[in-house]
Order: C-alpha cells, then structure tokens, then sequence
C-alpha cells in the first residue's frame, strides 16, 4: 500500500520474513532471552538480593531441602548410593540389573534427578581410628608402621591425583508424599543390590558446601545461619563458563544420542579422570499424553509413507522410523515402557581457564566416543549450574525423549569409588587408584580363602592383611608349614612356636586342652589312626579300655601340680603294659602290637611327643612353625595343632584370626580336614575368622572340608591364575569374561577381590617399611652390616629368669650354658603358667620352690621392704624368707610346695615350733591352692600365730607389712583379718561373720 517502488517494497518486506525465519529456525526468541537473563545475572555476591533468589534455598530441616518454585515451597529429599562393579559382572547378571533398573524407571511417576558429584578423597576418619587403637598398644613398631602407613596413602592418592565419586538420587515432594516416594525407590534400588540410604541434614549442608566449592567446607558451625553457610561468596557469570568462589565452572550437555549403546554406556564418562559432575534428569510422560502423541505421529508416518507410494519412491528411513514407533505403542500399550523426558548434563570444574578448557576438551572426547554429542549452552551457564545441584529442578530444560528400554542403557551406578567401613583395614587399590577399606568382622562371617598360583603373591597378601589386623589389637594365630611368617612374627614381637625333635615347645596328645574327658577320648580314636594306621575293633576296645584307666589313675594323683593331672604317652604304655599281663593268650597278639606301635612314641624315634604340654599363647601374634616336623608324624602334629586352636578359640570372645598357609596339604588328609570343617562352621559363634591360604580352587572342591570353608566364606581374594586352573574357578565363582581374562593376565599382587555377591578389581600394595617386612624374596631383604656379636650377660645370681626379662638375643642360649634350665611356673597374680629359666641354690630344692622364693622376693622388695635370702641343707630350720620394714618388725616367711607335709610332715612341725619360738610368729606361703586347707590344719595344731597365704596373697601381705611401719604395730591376727576382707573382695563373695575377730581386736 505504500508508494515506493516495487524494489523498495520488496525489500521492506523481506526484512520481517527475514526475522520470522530466523525465530523460526534459529530460535532467536529464546537466544535473546536467554542472553538478557545473562545480562542481568553478570557478577553476584553473597548478600546481594539476586544471589538469595537465585538459590530460591528456604531451609534444610528433618532431611530435606525446602526449595521455593513456581508452585509454591517443595520439599527435596535425596539418597546416597552406593554403586557396584556393573562391567566385570557376569552377561546373566548385567542382564539382571538392567532389567530392574526398567522396572525402577517403568515404576516411576514423579521426575528424579541422578546426580553423581566429585568429593575429596579424605582417609582422616580412617587413620584417626587406627591411630586410636594403635596408642592402646603402646607398641612402637605398630606406631611406626601406622606413621609409614599413613604417608604411603597420602602420597599415593596424591600421585595419582585420585579423586572419589559419590552418587545421590534426588526426588522432590509431589502429591503422593515425599515419605512414599523414598520408600518406592530404596526398596526398587535395594533389588538391583544398590545400598542406599537417606542423607540428614548435616550431609545435605556439606554437599551444597561442596559443590559451590565453599572454603569452609566440612566446618559446620551450630551458631551460623544456613545462608551463611551455603552461599558462595562470589558468582562470576560468563557467556561459555561461571565462576564460583575459586572454581571455573562450565555446563556441558548431551544434544544428540546414538541410535543403540551397550548398557551402562556412561561408565567411561563416570570412571574419567577429573573434577566434574553428572546429573540425569528423567522426567517421566503421562500415559494418556503419552499415547497421544505417538497416536499422531503414527498418523503422520503413515500418511508420509502412503504419499511416497503413490509417488513410487522408496524410503527406508521413513519405514524404520514407523516401525519403532508402532513398536513403541505396541510396548507402552501392553505395560511394557514407558516415555520419559531425558536430560544429561556435565559440570566441569577446574582452578584456572587452562586447565578447564583441558578437561573440557577430555570430557567432550569421552563423551564423542560413545556417540553423544556434547554442547555447550552459551549464555545459560546460571541455569545449567542450578540443574546440576540437588533440588531435583531442571532449569535447562535440555531435554529427548527416550524410551524405558533406552533410557535403562543410562545406568549410572557402575563403577565403585572409595570403600570405607567404621574399624576396617585398608585392603588394596580399586580400578579407580581408591582404597578399599572393608572390614571382614563385619560380613556375615569372618572366613576367607586367597587362591592363586605360586609367584603371584597371596603369602604377600596374607602377610599385609595379617599386618594391618595387628595393628587394630586382632589376635592372630598362623599356621606356617614353610617358615615365611618368622620376620613378621619378630617384627611385632609375637611368638615362634616351633614344633621339631629338637623344639622345647610341644603338644601332648593326650592334654585334654579344656575339654571333657569323654570328647576328648573320641578324639584321640582319630589321633590313634594317624599314629597307628588303621585299627581293628579289637584294637579300638583294648586302647579304650587302657585310656580309662590311664586318666583315672591321673586323677587320683594328690601331688599339687596340675600338670601331674594330665597323663603323658608313657602312662598309656604302662597300663596297657599292665593290661597286657592279665590278657588271655588270644589277646596277647593284639596287645604286642599296639605296645610295639606306641613304644615309638615313648622310648623310640618319636618320644619327643611323649611329654607335657608346653605352649604359650599370651602373645597378640602367634606362629605354629611346622616347617622341621619329621613328614612321618607331621600329620600327626598338624591334627594335634589344630585341635588346640579349636580349643583356644573358645576360651574368648575377641577378635581372632587363624591363618593356614598352603592348605592343600591339609585338605588331602581326612583326619584333618575335621577340625578345618568344624571350626569353618562354629567359628562365627566365637569371633575368628579362618583365612586358608591355596592354589587351586579344585584343591577345596576335592574335599568336604574344602568346600565348608567355600560355602561359609564371606569374602575371597583371587589372584593370577594358570589356565589349566581358571576353568574350576570360574565355574565355582561364576566369573565373567571380563574377570576370567583380569585373573590370566594379572600382575602381582593384582587379582579380584569378592566380598558376599560384590566382584572387584583390586591391586594389592604396601609401604616402603611394611614391604620390607613382609617380602620374603632374599634380593629385596635388607642385610644389615654385621657387627661383633656382644656376648650376652647375663646376672647369674639370680634364680629365676622369665622371658621377657631378656634383653638380647642368645641371652637364653648364655642361660643354659650356665647351670640354668627350662621349667614351668606360674608367676604371681600371672592367670596361666609359662616357661622360666631356673637355677636351683640347693639339690634338695625343687624348681618350683625356687621360683616362687625368688618371686616373692622381688614382690617385697618393689613395696620397699627389706629381704633376705636363706639357702640351708636337709634339716635346716632357718625360714627360706626373713622380711623386714622400716621400723625393724621382721616376719619369717616358710615356703612349701606339698613335699614335706607329705613325706616329712615331723621336720615341717619341729621347724614351725623353732620359728615361732625364735620370731614368735611365721607365714606359710602354699605355691598350691590345693593344699592349703592342709596347711591351716597343721598351723591351728601349732600355733595360732602362723598364717597360711597364698602365691597372689604375697603383693598384699607385702603392703599391709609396709603401711604398718607408719602406723599402729600389727600381729598376725590383724594380718589374717585383712587378708579376709582382700580375699573376698577380689573373689566376690559375701564377707562372713567377723564379730569374734572385732571383740578380740577392741580387747588388745
């Protein structure tokens, strides 16, 4: 209608056609929106109003964001995840995950956000508490091994610039209500074996911490505002990044999909080095809507196919096209899928502009490599940082639409980070250079096997495990047929307990070690075969019968030591001697041979059994080394070993550790694999853990035993294996491809490790000093320069030395080449009986009369008093004791061991008279409780100013006799009294009827 010209009208009106096509295919509208929004949004601070309505944050409280949106004040709650090895799982397996994470996602009606977030990898928790139960020790080579320990982690996780996810589900409240919604989704998540459980408020503020990069972090103060804590202090918004406090930030979103990936695709994008976040939104369609717009778009293919058939032209696109889509009605329609809005976002992170642009450019290939193609929303970097934080809002809107079946391919949750339980050990390195801190206690049971061929490191790998258990305050007993664990029993000072001809430690076969005789007995019908061979039931009868009387006639043995109780190999042959007397003449033949086959084990090759038993086990680490057993009877020791445990295994309730070492050589034996069978099953009931150590998984399934201990095993480290053996592996812990390939071409020490159902990869390392000590390859021992060897000195005027009072090496050794001796001895207050050198001062004197004397000395002289030491002959009246304190009150101190009440009870009398006429008083000290009501019998005949006490009374009298030098002069009556109240207080009984002893106190 103007008058221009025909040009000129023209061309005014291709200006608006102009710009209606650039808005209809460049989306200019949405370009200038979103670039005002930018405009207005440049560079925030943390009080000004747009930052507080930026992050719209209300409150955190009961476990919940409360976010403000456009309908109003929502509610966000969110789940923290613990993901699984998804790729090295079996086909069957993947397949299993994958079609519950559908039904997860088809039950779905309510938008989640998937959100997996970079943390710092902090071991501080971990290194607190073992530091903590280090300190109990007070053992400097345990706290020199956790400081090396401690460094080794550090250094480690900073080479590798190891960096730890975590994986969160975030769901905001909707009509159902938020409590519903979390229930739904634990219990589908708990079904594809993913633990999850709901983060509090605490965890809540430390992530929004985290992920506004807050410095800070991890400082939670009850006094300040959540604002205050939450806010960044800055927000820079630039046109392709936005900075936050310190960190650049840039938001990269998926724009284009394959048409088909494998599941768990995002596992290579997930296990990418680098600090960054992914956030899946699914947003699920409404069914109605839903068959709608396919109902549409299915009228509108076929209607694109028809006009091409009339116009003869061929299309395939176009025909693929409208298969899947009615193949997606089809789906929907029986139940099948469902249609879900999809969004993928990255958020890169880094220091500096170089390094961002650098992971940029990584992140992007990684996500080209799986046919995603990457985008960076310039302008609306604001928007994208929102949609990755955990409110569940996808302010971006980047969306596709996706299918059930699809959309499962997304599994985020394949690849697990940094393992951490509360009092665990750190076990090796995962795939992603992350420790794996687990600890067995924990599992259903404490079993466990190591497989794997010889040179690929599992007595290595023991020996770590071992190491690091030590150090949490676990006893551990091994069980060591070739001598690899004597340096790591010397580094942490535990016991050596050699079995051999030569040894002064041995088992006596028949100590029942706690046990009723009657079980006992039945055992020893099983040791018989391994020292007989097969027995007839004759045989069986008369060894029955000979073993009856054996411990009844130990029984009524009165001599005080308990030791004298248990009968010895010796006593069997002397009454089946006996037994053999009174046999017929057709029974004569069977009592030969079994005399002839025990005498062995008495006076010939292998008498060195027949002897009591002489073992310690006080120490935290214990080492059975049955390396120098004669093959013949190592069988026999091996039965006998494992049958103590199993009865030591009982006695408490702490944590134990039993380690069995080349366990095919047990395994082959049916008499053995018993006891292995029967602790497999009951261990549990008394806290110990079996660890057996082999090479060949065909090695447990061959034997009952063998395959206890793999159906009561909780966990399971493989490492190399041959190919002749892989197959057996594989069939008994249904190992994948992937994993079945790991295990042929593994390093050492690399290898998988399976805890319950959970399969991983794990590498297993240690420090330099731990290396040092548990390496058993003679080029990496170090060899110390030697030195000339100092003789060891030792006093020899004492009469008495315990082990621990030795100060160097060979002191022993020194010991007994000078008058000294092995002998057993229960010191004061000590629980059990252990091995103390001895140096009799008289012929006449027993070992255990000298040992308690030389005992009690040192207790009276730790309490200041003064001692003296008398040394007589036969028929010498002089008291072995003369105690004295400091205001010159002296006590005689007589020791008895039971001999002379029993073969010199007229001696004993005419001494105790002499002393009492001489000291006018005098104590008794029994060295056996069992005599001591004998003891009382004969004083009351005496005198009544004789005291009988015991061993453990001796600290007590030695400080009532100290304190009375202060005040008030004490007799022996007062003694008594004292010592009846510190009786009944450390034994917990009910005090007697004292008033007698008070009148004729308040008398005198």
């Amino acid at each position: 209608k103007l008058s221009f010209s025909i040009y000129t009208r023209i061309s005014l009106a291709l200006i608006p056609v102009g710009l209606g096509l650039v808005f209809m295919y460049l989306d200019l509208r949405r370009r200038i929106l979103d670039f005002w929004a930018w405009f207005k949004f440049r560079r925030v601070f943390k009080y000004d109003p747009q930052m507080k309505r930026y992050l719209k944050l209300n409150a955190i409280e009961k476990g919940c964001y409360t976010i403000q949106t456009g309908q109003g004040e929502k509610r966000v709650a969110v789940l923290m995840v613990e993901p699984l090895n998804f790729k090295i799982k079996p086909k069957d397996e993947r397949d299993t995950i994958i079609y519950s994470f559908q039904k997860f996602l088809n039950a779905l009606d309510f938008p989640v956000q998937l959100l997996m977030y970079t943390d710092d990898l902090n071991l501080n928790r971990y290194m607190t508490a073992l530091e903590k139960k280090v300190d109990k020790t007070k053992n400097e080579t345990y706290q020199e091994l956790v400081k090396d320990h401690q460094n080794y982690l550090d250094q480690a996780m900073k080479e590798r610039i190891a960096m730890n996810r975590r994986f969160l589900v975030v769901v905001q409240e909707n009509s159902i209500g938020l409590d519903a919604q979390l229930n739904i989704i634990s219990d589908l998540l708990k079904s594809m074996n993913l633990k999850n459980y709901r983060l509090g408020s605490k965890q809540l503020i430390k992530i929004l911490m985290k992920l506004f990069n807050n410095e800070n972090e991890g400082k939670i103060s009850k006094k300040e505002k959540l604002y205050n804590l939450i806010a960044p202090s800055t927000i820079q918004n630039n046109p392709d990044n936005i900075k936050v406090n310190n960190y650049y930030n840039r938001i990269i979103t998926a724009v284009g999909y394959p048409r088909t990936v494998e599941e768990g695709f995002l596992d290579k994008v997930v296990t990418a080095a680098g600090n960054f976040d992914l956030s899946i939104h699914i947003e699920p369609f409404p069914i109605e809507t839903t068959m709608m717009m396919l109902n549409k778009e299915l009228q509108k293919q076929r209607a694109d196919l028809y006009a091409a058939e009339m116009k003869h032209s061929f299309s395939p696109s176009l025909e693929i096209q409208y298969k899947d889509t009615r193949g997606v009605l089809d789906s929907i329609q029986k139940g099948e899928e469902k249609l879900f809005h999809v969004s993928l976002y990255i958020n890169v992170k880094a220091k500096d502009m170089k390094e961002l642009n650098l992971l940029t450019k990584s992140i992007e290939s990684q996500l080209n490599s799986i046919l995603i193609i990457p985008k960076v929303p310039k302008y609306r970097m604001a928007q994208g940082l929102k949609s990755i934080l955990p409110f569940g809002t996808n302010e971006l809107g980047i969306r596709r639409n996706i299918t059930t079946y699809a959309l499962s391919a997304f599994f985020p949750f394949t690849s697990q980070f940094l393992v951490h339980e509360e009092g665990g050990v750190f076990l090796g390195l995962n795939k992603n250079y992350l420790p794996v801190i687990k600890d067995i206690f924990n599992l259903p049971n404490a079993n466990g096997v190591i497989l794997a061929t010889s040179g690929s490191g599992k007595s290595y790998a023991a020996k770590l495990l071992l190491s690091r258990y030590l150090m949490t305050g676990t006893q551990v007993i091994t069980i060591d047929p070739q001598n690899e664990y004597s340096r790591l029993a010397e580094s942490f000072k535990g016991s050596i307990i050699e079995l051999s001809r030569k040894s002064k430690t041995m088992i006596n076969p028949l100590d029942p070690m706690g046990r009723p005789e009657a079980e006992k007995r039945l055992a020893l019908m099983e040791t018989f075969v391994l020292m007989f061979g097969q027995l007839t039931e004759p045989q069986r009868a008369i060894l029955d019968r000979a073993l009856s009387l054996t411990y009844e006639a130990a029984r009524k043995r009165k001599k005080g030591q308990e030791s004298q109780k248990i009968p010895t190999l010796h006593d069997l042959y002397t009454h089946l001697e006996s037994l053999s007397k009174k046999a017929n003449m057709y029974e004569r033949g069977t009592y030969t041979a079994l005399l002839n086959r025990l005498s062995m084990y008495t006076t010939g090759v292998f008498s060195f059994l027949n002897r009591q038993t002489e073992l310690e086990l006080d120490n935290q680490f214990t080492v059975f080394n049955i390396g120098n057993v004669p093959k013949q009877v190592k069988p026999l020791l091996m039965f006998l070993v494992l049958e103590f445990v199993y009865a030591q295994m009982k006695k408490s309730r702490d944590r134990k550790l039993l380690v069995i070492d080349e366990a095919w050589s047990l395994l082959a034996r049916a008499e053995e694999e018993g006891y292995i069978f029967e602790i497999a099953k009951t261990c549990r009931k008394w806290n110990l853990g079996l660890l057996l150590i082999t090479q060949d998984a065909e090695d447990l399934l061959a034997s009952r035993a063998g395959r206890a201990v793999l159906g009561n095993s909780s966990y399971t480290l493989l490492l190399r294996q041959k190919p002749a053996a892989i197959h057996a592996a594989e069939r008994v812990f249904n190992l994948s491809f992937p994993e079945r390939e790991l295990l042929l071409t593994a390093t050492v020490g690399q290898g998988l490790l399976i805890m319950d159902n959970d399969h991983q990869e794990i590498n297993i390392v240690a420090s330099e000093k731990e290396h040092q000590i548990i390496t058993t390859n003679p080029n990496e021992i170090k060899n110390e320069p030697e030195e000339e060897a100092e003789k060891p000195k030792l006093a020899l005027d004492r009469w008495m030395y315990r082990k621990r009072q030795f100060d160097k090496e060979g002191q022993a050794s020194f010991a007994l080449n000078n008058g000294y001796h092995w002998s057993s001895y229960r010191p004061i207050l000590a629980k059990r009986a252990e091995q103390v050198l001895t140096r009799k001062p008289a012929k006449n004197w027993t070992d255990e009369h000298s040992n308690i004397i030389w005992d009690s000395k040192g207790c009276f002289e730790k309490k200041g008093l003064q001692v003296k030491l008398n040394v007589g002959n036969s028929g010498d009246i002089t008291p072995d004791l003369i105690v004295t304190n400091s205001v010159n009150d002296v006590w005689p101190i007589e020791a008895e061991t039971g001999i002379n009440l029993k073969k010199h009870k007229s001696y004993l009398k005419e001494k105790l008279r002499k002393v009492i006429a001489t000291y006018k008083k005098c104590v008794i000290l029994n060295a056996y409780v069992s005599f001591h009501k004998e003891y009382e019998r004969l004083a009351s005949e005496i005198s009544d100013q004789i005291l009988v006490v015991s061993r453990d009374d001796i600290p007590k009298l030695a400080e009532i006799v100290r304190d009375s030098s202060a005040g008030a002069h004490i007799d022996v009556q007062a003694l008594r009294f004292q010592l009846g109240k510190y009786r009944r207080k450390t034994q917990n009984k009910p005090a007697k009827p004292i008033r007698k002893q008070k009148r004729r106190l308040s008398a005198q």
